[in-house]
């Protein structure tokens, strides 16, 4: 039939090939009758197709074609040809349509021509008839071992319309059989499963994962036991594929069985491996997955056992990510996550505490402290005497990041061992941690007359915070004493010691306040109480002052100092915007300006802000605060205290990997 066809063709280019009208009725009516029924029912489905179809191709042409999928379909449909006979059929019918094509010329030659890929022809009469077998036909194929025959895009129209249907079920059936194709005998079975997996790799990660994660394992299987160059090639590109779609779509078991699949593959092959392993991404993908966790506030199924198996990556990532935290629950996450990765994990991380430098050693101490705080409270005194103070003031804001007994233990412990321009920010940490295993050494701190003074005042502040009963009697004698017509001590300390009392014993406070006629506008800038179970990890220590009109701070200890223009500011620090930035823990010391008085401080620099930077008080003269305290009455007026639960968490916050 399809010679009758090339024939007419070259009748209608040759003008000396003819072939008229009774020739070839004369011609037709010779045929089978079965194929006079395959060519009317061709005819019947071109009719149909007309009005759709674009004029670019020649009706003879696309009769011919409708002639040879109706043949096939009419041929399968009878029960003479088999599923994976199909393919074969279409493509020896395709070679005499070729002829015909040759003949008529094409829109190919024009597409090829401008240097468009034209999908090959068996491919498109392959694809055509199996849009037009029946759907139960489809399903029975689809289903069984000769799934592999269905073109990709006609599995992926079936499944589609499966699941708008909601027939789950059948779905996750059918792509665990087309799956299963790739470990089939039959090469070509094997290459057309390849290409088909790579084609459907959205669609296994559709579902529960079980369809993605079995097709994963089966192409892995299947990678360890090819052998041809090309279908390694073709098998390697599924596997990456779907490894891929699975780590997109966090289906974390499915990515365990590539991994484990690739680490099998290995060792059967070894050196096979080495170009899969970096187009999968899963490290680079480490960061991705472990902020997703953050975000959720769990650990998904399988997590666990995926960071298992990259451990280097995971315990660099966490660690980094861990000096970026700002909330308690972020920290303990991390540190489940790091626990998940076994005891190893832990002694590398005490190995880091014991032998790096000391700006890597002291970005380890947080995650160490909820995972072996004995650990730390043994290395951490030692090491401290060869760090820098920029490494002691790390230690304290790692340290209070730790579960509230541990803090406050491991504080205790290591005062002594603290540069003394770090010990009043870890004696603040004393008072917010509420742990009164903290009231003897500050108490201690507050009784002792040899105490540099704003020590003293932050660990009287301290007590207040900690409700110190025991703390009574050492807080009325230091509002009490006085040298013949003045008091013994500075007025900053006799105001942190009667706020304290206040908390403390409220009683004999306001007692105490009004015999020594201490201005009740002075209380107003008091020490913030800690909130109890509070999410951040490091609550403010004085309620933040809006000032009515900014006041310049400039730095006087560096080689080029600098100007700060500051709106905000109160007892422990402030923000001001400045020329430069310097890195966190850097000492400044600052000259405040206002009117014609100045006010001299030591400060940390803390996180920047766009345009801004933060700075907390380490050492300031009394004589110097309380000048502070006046300026802050006049241009802050009185504080609105900051709630913990108003600061919002800041998502996206990636920690890059050093090199």
């Amino acid at each position: 039939m399809l010679g009758l066809f090339a024939q007419l063709g070259r009748s209608r280019k040759d003008p000396d090939v003819k072939m008229d009208m009774p020739t070839f009725q004369s011609r037709l009516s010779a045929m089978p009758v079965r194929a006079q029924y395959t060519l009317q029912q061709a005819l019947a489905g071109l009719a149909a197709q007309a009005p759709n179809e674009k004029p670019d191709k020649p009706m003879l042409l696309k009769l011919a074609e409708h002639v040879a999928i109706r043949f096939a379909l009419d041929s399968y449909e009878r029960g003479e040809l088999r599923v994976n006979a199909v393919k074969q059929l279409l493509d020896r019918m395709n070679s005499e349509i070729e002829a015909l094509r040759k003949i008529l010329g094409s829109q190919e030659e024009l597409m090829a021509s401008a240097g468009i890929q034209v999908q090959a022809y068996t491919e498109l009469l392959d694809q055509e008839f199996w849009e037009q077998v029946p759907e139960e036909n489809k399903k029975e194929v689809l289903t069984s071992d000769e799934a592999w025959c269905v073109p990709p895009r006609n599995v992926r129209a079936f499944l589609e319309d499966q699941l708008r249907r909601g027939e789950l079920k059948t779905c996750n059936e059918i792509l665990m059989k087309y799956a299963a194709c790739i470990e089939l005998e039959a090469p070509e079975a094997r290459r057309t499963t390849a290409i088909g997996l790579s084609d459907l790799a959205e669609l296994y990660g559709s579902g529960d994962g079980s369809a993605l994660m079995e097709a994963i394992r089966r192409l892995g299987n299947q990678l360890a036991l090819e052998r041809e160059p090309e279908l390694q090639t073709l098998v390697g590109a599924a596997f990456v594929r779907l490894s891929q779609e699975a780590a997109s779509k966090r289906c974390y078991p499915a990515m365990q069985q590539a991994l484990a699949s690739l680490d099998s593959v290995e060792a059967q092959r070894p050196g096979s491996t080495q170009s899969l392993r970096p187009r999968i991404g899963a490290e680079e993908r480490l960061p991705e997955f472990i902020e997703e966790a953050l975000r959720s506030g769990h650990l998904a199924d399988g997590m666990t056992e995926i960071l298992g198996l990259m451990p280097k990556a995971t315990l660099q990532y966490s660690t980094n990510r861990f000096g970026h935290c700002g909330f308690r629950e972020d920290c303990e996450l991390l540190g489940n996550i790091v626990r998940g990765l076994g005891d190893d994990a832990v002694q590398r991380l005490i190995e880091t505490l014991q032998t790096a430098p000391a700006n890597e050693a002291a970005e380890v101490v947080g995650l160490l402290t909820q995972l072996a705080p004995d650990s730390v409270e043994k290395i951490l005194p030692v090491r401290l005497s060869q760090w820098p103070r920029s490494a002691h003031d790390r230690t304290v804001r790692q340290l209070s990041s730790a579960p509230a007994t541990n803090r406050a233990h491991l504080l205790v412990s290591l005062y002594d061992s603290l540069d003394p321009l770090i010990r009043p920010l870890a004696i603040d940490e004393m008072g917010m941690s509420g742990e009164p295993d903290c009231i003897p050494k500050l108490l201690s701190l507050a009784q002792d007359d040899a105490t540099h003074n704003f020590i003293r005042l932050k660990a009287i502040e301290s007590l207040g915070r900690l409700r110190a009963s025991g703390a009574s009697p050492e807080l009325q004698r230091i509002l009490d004493a006085r040298q013949m017509w003045r008091w013994t001590y500075p007025s900053e300390l006799r105001i942190a010691a009667a706020q304290a009392l206040m908390r403390v014993d409220p009683s004999v406070g306001i007692e105490k306040i009004s015999a020594i006629g201490i201005d009740r506008k002075d209380l107003a800038l008091e020490p913030t109480d800690p909130e109890p179970n509070a999410s951040v990890i490091r609550q403010r220590r004085y309620a933040r002052l809006k000032l009515s009109r900014n006041i310049i701070g400039t730095t006087t200890n560096l080689r080029e100092n600098f100007r700060l223009n500051i709106p905000e500011l109160n007892l422990s620090g402030g923000i001001g915007a400045g020329e430069r930035h310097l890195a966190p823990g850097s000492l400044l010391i600052l000259k405040l300006s206002h009117g014609v008085r100045n006010i001299k401080a030591q400060a940390l620099v803390r996180g920047a802000r766009p345009q801004a930077m933060a700075f907390e008080f380490v050492d300031m003269d009394m004589e110097e605060r309380s000048r502070l305290r006046k300026m802050l009455l006049e241009l802050g007026g009185l504080p609105m205290p900051a709630q913990v639960t108003n600061r919002q968490r800041r998502r996206g916050r990636v920690a890059f990997t050093k090199s």
